[in-house]
């Protein structure tokens, strides 16, 4: 079966994930940016459209992606479920607790599907580690992350310029928080913490830490900071009898590296790469994707009692 799929949002992320659903064999026929240039841009011969729902009524569309600025995640993955298309949707699936049920809800209606860009769950260092969690080879203790970098300009991803303000509450926060859940292998947890106030520069928090207690004991110590001047993106996993580290894309144990992606970029692209190849198959084949809205919904709860 080949499967169609617009675009909304043309920007560097959506750039990313062209390559990859080509890559993947989809078709892409339709794009939607308020920007006619950058829209025109991203996909030769597509449709462009200047705004979403305009896109969503494209004939023959089988799926969406919506890379759009965080705070329309949530609106116009509903309104995809709606005119009945299935969606990838970026980080995060919305920018509360109440707005990722809603697409949760939404997906369960239309019998749509709503597969959420949680990257780091298709990253070979991360992956690594889930699996000897899974084959009973390693039970976590405690994750220790950090995710720490220096957004105090409206600046993105490869340092474009944004025409919206990052959070990092609810998108890097919602990466750090799901990875260190998932490795915990854990559905809920009772959550403590705080964030810091908002800063002038943008109007949101810039900092924030909390600490994850699962019903099983594991813990998650978690810090957070678009002030930091030296950067840090690296999870330290800790059990009784070994401690290994994910740091940029390597994971390493106490005997040397385990799994090496080269840099944090690397990893990631290779991530997206794999992400959308399993988005596309699961289409393709009428089923449910990786990581749905409704396997994100317990970090979305944990940010919404931060």
């Amino acid at each position: 079966m080949s499967v169609q799929i617009g675009v909304v949002g043309a920007g560097a992320i959506a750039e990313q994930h062209v390559t990859a659903l080509l890559g993947a064999g989809a078709e892409l026929t339709a794009v939607a940016d308020p920007d006619p240039v950058r829209a025109g841009g991203l996909i030769q011969e597509a449709a462009t459209y200047r705004n979403a729902d305009d896109l969503f009524a494209h004939p023959g569309l089988d799926a969406v992606v919506i890379a759009s600025p965080n705070d329309m995640h949530a609106p116009q993955t509903i309104a995809a479920l709606r005119a009945g298309l299935h969606v990838l949707c970026e980080i995060p699936v919305g920018m509360s607790l109440k707005e990722a049920q809603a697409v949760a809800a939404a997906s369960k209606i239309a019998s749509r599907h709503v597969a959420v860009a949680h990257t780091l769950r298709f990253c070979q260092p991360y992956r690594a580690v889930r699996g000897l969690v899974d084959s009973g080879e390693l039970t976590v203790r405690h994750v220790v992350a950090r995710t720490l970098m220096h957004r105090q300009r409206n600046v993105g991803l490869e340092g474009r310029t944004r025409t919206w303000t990052d959070d990092v509450r609810w998108h890097h926060g919602a990466h750090t928080v799901d990875a260190a859940l998932w490795l915990l292998a854990a559905e809920v947890a009772a959550v403590s913490g705080g964030a810091g106030p908002a800063w002038p520069g943008s109007g949101r928090t810039m900092d924030a830490g909390l600490v994850l207690t699962t019903p099983s004991g594991g813990i998650a110590t978690i810090a957070l900071s678009y002030h930091a001047r030296l950067p840090a993106r690296e999870l330290t996993i800790i059990a009784e009898d070994t401690t290994l580290r994910i740091d940029g894309g390597q994971l390493l144990s106490p005997d040397g590296i385990v799994v090496d992606c080269g840099n944090t970029a690397k990893m990631e692209r290779l991530g997206l790469i794999r992400q959308d190849e399993e988005f596309v198959a699961a289409v393709a084949g009428g089923r449910q994707p990786t990581c749905t809205v409704n396997d994100v919904l317990p970090t979305m709860r944990a940010l919404e009692q931060l």
